[in-house]
């Protein structure tokens, strides 16, 4: 039988929420100990010019393992809480990590202007209604998720899966196709 490998070696994404307005010195420290994450900003037009802002202030992505989560965490015990999986079936609550092409995705959606991103809350199951959609033309061509009524307007879904969900702009059903 093939060893199992150990999560403590395996590099994910850990989606955390950080309390207390400590973004700024969480994210200075992963950058002095050269830790990778992604804090999500989109830009929005302010007088004129346009300007990043967060788009979830509390909320940061690390690219670690387990163990180096683990060690983040024990650091900043008050102020950092990591995603847990709701569904451990066996008892267990192990961190959400989210897919690289989930998070890819995500980025480049996050660094488009053209997006005009709209955070939704916490992932709920209600964004999980309705067919699974891939955009086909246009500046969110290859984006995949869930279409939704948002104040009388089609709009895309993307979900970081049991973390968040965001709206995209209005994306005409003529630029969809149904993803199996």
């Amino acid at each position: 039988m093939p060893e199992k490998l150990s999560n403590t070696t395996i590099v994910s994404w850990y989606p955390v929420r950080v309390l207390y307005g400590k973004v700024g010195l969480v994210k200075r420290t992963l950058d002095e100990a050269d830790v990778e994450y992604f804090y999500p900003t989109h830009l929005i037009e302010k007088d004129m010019k346009y300007v990043e802002e967060p788009l979830v202030r509390s909320l940061i992505f690390i690219k670690t393992t387990s163990l180096g989560l683990r060690e983040i965490k024990m650091r900043y015990s008050t102020s950092l809480i990591p995603y847990y999986d709701r569904s451990g079936e066996d008892g267990t609550r192990p961190p959400v990590t989210v897919p690289d092409n989930q998070m890819e995705m995500f980025i480049r959606l996050c660094r488009m202007k053209e997006a005009g991103l709209e955070y939704l809350g916490e992932d709920e199951p209600k964004y999980h209604l309705g067919d699974r959609v891939r955009v086909t033309d246009g500046i969110f061509k290859g984006f995949e998720g869930h279409v939704k009524r948002i104040r009388h307007d089609r709009k895309l879904i993307v979900t970081i899966e049991g973390v968040a969900a965001f709206a995209t702009r209005f994306i005409p059903p003529s630029m969809l196709e149904k993803v199996e």
